[in-house]
């Protein structure tokens, strides 16, 4: 689609952002496909951006391109479950599966990659109960997809992280249901087992020729930390690659913003917060950083209920307090970090 450079102040509300704008420290103010609203354009002004890009289409055109763009990823969504769901049925009942039908997977989900709004959009809208390691897969390849690019890896290594995220819990289907579904809290020898998922994984693709070493690494060690308290080998730091690193952080995100049998999920702030908490150990605060700097911002437009029970839209993501979004309930903006008695409740 076409794009346009213009000054921020001729910007009208409504237009589409076309290039992620960054502050000249280097944090992310907004990202592409943004909508800009009242706020956002008043930060841009406040963070002295003088030109923007947006796409060169009238606002109206702009919305139905947003909506098109957003129904084709959720299509591609769907498809890309059966299919893995499939590759992972013909592995664990010991038949041969090409990199090939892999690769055809990856590339679906690489295709959209200058598209994260929608992506992260897509992943809030078609959050299902009971998620199963079909839909989790891929869930952590289109965050793991996103994560790379925000890093700036290569492409050859971003689709290393896609493939070694399809098909990281391959192994849970060598473990019982009744352990993988349970609701109560696991017993020891339980837990043990379901500790033992990753090298049942590496067991099922180590022998995927095509398959690069370190999306194998990536699948053995996607539960290691950094300060070693992970399983099934307990390593962590240097011992772990870049892709493994990545795979244990958006396979952490993933899981904690689903819903699973035995837990509710969290919304995205929520656990932004558990991140914070635990990233100075568990996992590579850089990466860390700047995943949650990047996603935080995709979550702008998104409606949520707060916990006075009132609807807002969240607007705007301070670069500082990613936790604390700007919220706007009935054409009033409520800053969360400083309205202390308000907090999201729930993502809409």
């Amino acid at each position: 689609m076409e794009k346009r450079c213009i000054p921020i102040l001729e910007c009208e509300l409504g237009e589409i952002i076309a290039q992620k704008v960054v502050s000249k420290y280097g944090s992310t103010i907004v990202v592409e496909n943004t909508t800009i609203n009242s706020y956002i354009k008043n930060k841009l002004i406040a963070f002295e951006v003088d030109y923007i890009w947006i796409y060169g289409v009238c606002i109206g055109e702009s919305i139905k391109y947003k909506d098109n763009d957003l129904n084709q990823l959720k299509q591609s969504y769907n498809r890309n479950i059966l299919e893995i769901k499939k590759i992972v049925n013909d592995l664990t009942n010991g038949n041969n599966v090409s990199i090939e039908k892999i690769d055809l997977i990856s590339n679906s989900i690489y295709e959209p990659i200058n598209n994260e709004y929608h992506v992260v959009r897509c992943l809030n809208e078609l959050k299902s109960i009971d998620e199963d390691t079909f839909t989790h897969s891929i869930n952590v390849s289109l965050y793991a997809m996103l994560l790379g690019k925000w890093m700036l890896l290569p492409e050859s290594k971003i689709k290393d992280l896609i493939q070694a995220a399809l098909l990281h819990d391959v192994g849970k289907t060598k473990i019982s249901n009744s352990i993988l579904n349970k609701k109560g809290k696991l017993e020891i020898e339980e837990f043990e087992e379901i500790k033992k998922h990753p090298i049942y994984s590496f067991e099922i693709i180590k022998d995927i020729d095509g398959l690069s070493m370190e999306s194998k690494e990536a699948v053995l060690k996607h539960h290691e930390r950094e300060d070693k308290s992970g399983y099934p080998a307990g390593i962590g730091g240097s011992e772990m690659s870049i892709c493994s690193k990545i795979i244990a952080i958006t396979n952490f995100y993933a899981s904690i913003t689903s819903e699973r049998t035995y837990r509710k999920r969290v919304h995205p702030f929520e656990a932004f917060k558990i991140f914070q908490s635990q990233s100075s150990v568990s996992f590579d605060i850089h990466i860390v950083n700047t995943f949650l700097s990047n996603i935080a911002a995709c979550y702008v437009g998104t409606k949520v209920l707060l916990n006075n029970g009132k609807i807002g839209e969240i607007v705007y993501v301070p670069p500082q307090v990613i936790t604390k979004p700007i919220v706007c309930v009935d054409s009033e903006y409520l800053d969360l970090s400083k309205e202390i008695n308000l907090s999201i409740v729930n993502m809409l």
